[in-house]
């Protein structure tokens, strides 16, 4: 090959490289917002985030008092930047259990409204 093609190989070869570049560009931007939503909390309005929630809640108030899951249920849900506090309602309890979950919504515990 004579030298006046060699600059246009390498043009082509650049080229070449630009597009492979461009045709990764989305995958990745791809996986660094899969990779982003995994840490972020979840939307505490989100209907099934709750529901998870205060069934998780419910679950784990029914196995600390001892009272059967269908006499155990939730109230309501605060949610703050720091967590949220699910309001647990017991049958013979006479205040209600609080369920505390981070803001990840992963549970910290479970205590009784009520000192004594």
């Amino acid at each position: 090959m004579n030298e006046a093609c060699l600059p246009l190989k390498l043009c082509q070869r650049q080229r070449q490289a630009i597009n492979r570049h461009e045709m990764m560009r989305p995958a990745f931007i791809l996986i660094a917002a899969a990779g982003l939503s995994a840490c972020t909390p979840p939307d505490p309005h989100f209907n099934s985030y709750e529901t998870e929630l205060h069934g998780s809640c419910e679950a784990l108030v029914s196995a600390e008092t001892g009272v059967r899951p269908e006499d155990v249920s939730a109230i309501s849900t605060k949610t703050e930047p720091t967590g949220s506090v699910t309001t647990i309602s017991v049958v013979g309890a006479q205040s209600p259990w609080l369920c505390l979950a981070d803001p990840f919504g992963v549970i910290t515990g479970v205590q009784y409204s009520q000192e004594g």
